[in-house]
This record gives structure tokens, C-alpha cells and sequence, in this order.
């Protein structure tokens, strides 16, 4: 009877255990923000499904800094047909999810920039990068053919910024970029370290190349895309 009761009360204290650790469990999990799907990104999305296909394509694939560049006009001429996919404010997620989209056209070519919305919503590194691989692994599946370019994140200049997710994220971005790199290098494909045309020697934006310490003013895309053509990647 002793040794019953005993029992007994050994299965109360695991129970109780239990639950208090479940309950720590609970309270020091890290609530993910992997939103992107809003009314923005469907009409964008909306639009490149109605666009029609063209054959080796050349395709800029990021976030709202990709978007912004005129990278048709500045390579206007150029031997294949260069494509903007950038959505403004995308994140990893958002960019996994519309990649059969950009693959139905079998690109000759695509330059994947993204990473900072990823930090201004306190993704870890873990999922980010994980993302990444995936959309990775998922172009060579559909489309093995196509060249595979993944560029780094930019800083940005929070002296410049007014918002308070942009606070605190820019000694983030190294850390990022370190990651992106050995995923390259992993993978097999060109990592592209845009980060020095932009950089000041504190590593942040520096102040005559962005109007509001995130995004590029118009001309900086100009010597990005120099720097490309330069290194051979177009």
C-alpha cells in the first residue's frame, strides 16, 4: 500500500513537471512573423501571372529594393530580356511562394536579393536561411539549367530611418550575409557581396546613396549594375 502511494505521488510530480515546463515551453517560444501575403503582394503576384513568358529571361528577384530598380532601362539593349520580380516588402516566405511562377518561364538567369525584411521582422537566421535553401533547391529541380546568383543583404542607415522595427537591425545584417555566403558556397552557386558599392567604414548605408536609410536612390543602381557587368555575372 505504502509503495502504491508512493508511486502514486512520483506520477503527480512528473505530471506537475510537466506541465510547469510546458507552461516555460510556452512563454519562451519566439512568436515567428512570416506574414507577407497582403494586399500588395497579390497584386503584384496577380500581375506577374498575366505577364507573358519570354525565353531566357534574366530575372531580379527580391524585395521592395529589387522592385525599385529600372534594371530594364539600364540594360535596355541588352542580349536577353531582363525581368523585375521585386515586391516591396516581401520577405523569404513570399518569395518561396511565387518561385513557380518565375520558373514556369525556365530564366537563364536569376539574382536573388532579399534579407532585411526578414530582420525587420526578427526572423532567426535559422529560418531565413532555411528559406533560402529552399528556394534554391526548388530552381534547380524545376529549371537545372538556370544560373543562380544570390547577392547579399544591404545594411541600412538607422540614423536616417523613422520606423522602430528598422531600430537595432543593422549589426544583424553581417551575421546574415556570413550565413547567405556559406550556403553558397554549400550549394555551389555565386554569392555576390554587394555590400562595399554602398557601405560606409561604420557599415551602414551610406547617407548620398538612400533617401531614407533603407532603399537606393535611382543612380545607385547604375553602379550596381556596372559592378555586375564587370565581375561577368551579365
Amino acid at each position: 500500500m505504502l509503495f502504491k502511494m508512493k508511486a502514486a505521488n512520483r506520477s503527480i510530480l512528473v505530471f506537475l513537471l510537466a506541465g510547469s515546463l510546458t507552461q516555460l515551453d510556452a512563454q519562451t517560444v519566439t512568436k515567428i512573423d512570416s506574414n507577407y501575403a497582403n494586399y500588395y503582394y497579390q497584386q503584384r503576384v496577380e500581375y506577374f501571372n498575366k505577364m507573358p513568358h519570354q525565353k531566357n529571361e534574366v530575372v531580379f528577384l527580391g524585395n521592395s529594393i529589387t522592385e525599385r530598380g529600372e534594371w530594364q532601362e539600364i540594360l535596355s539593349g541588352y542580349k536577353y530580356p531582363i525581368v523585375n520580380r521585386g515586391v516591396g516588402g516581401d520577405n523569404s516566405f513570399g518569395i518561396l511562394a511565387r518561385m513557380d511562377e518565375i520558373l514556369a518561364a525556365k530564366p537563364r538567369a536569376i539574382f536573388l536579393m532579399d534579407g532585411i525584411n526578414d530582420q525587420f521582422r526578427k526572423l532567426p537566421y535559422d529560418v531565413s536561411i532555411n528559406n533560402y535553401k529552399r528556394i534554391i533547391e526548388k530552381i534547380k529541380r524545376q529549371s537545372p539549367e538556370t544560373k543562380i546568383y544570390i547577392e547579399s543583404a544591404l545594411p541600412i542607415n538607422e540614423d536616417m530611418t523613422k520606423e522602430p522595427y528598422t531600430k537595432g537591425r543593422n549589426v544583424l545584417v553581417p551575421g546574415l550575409n556570413e550565413r547567405i555566403r556559406q550556403l553558397a558556397e554549400q550549394e555551389h552557386i555565386t554569392f555576390i557581396d554587394i555590400c562595399p558599392l554602398f557601405q560606409d567604414e561604420q557599415g551602414k548605408l551610406k547617407k548620398e546613396v538612400t533617401p531614407d536609410g533603407v532603399h537606393l536612390v535611382p543612380s545607385a543602381y547604375i553602379t550596381w549594375v556596372e559592378f555586375l557587368k564587370n565581375k561577368h555575372y551579365l
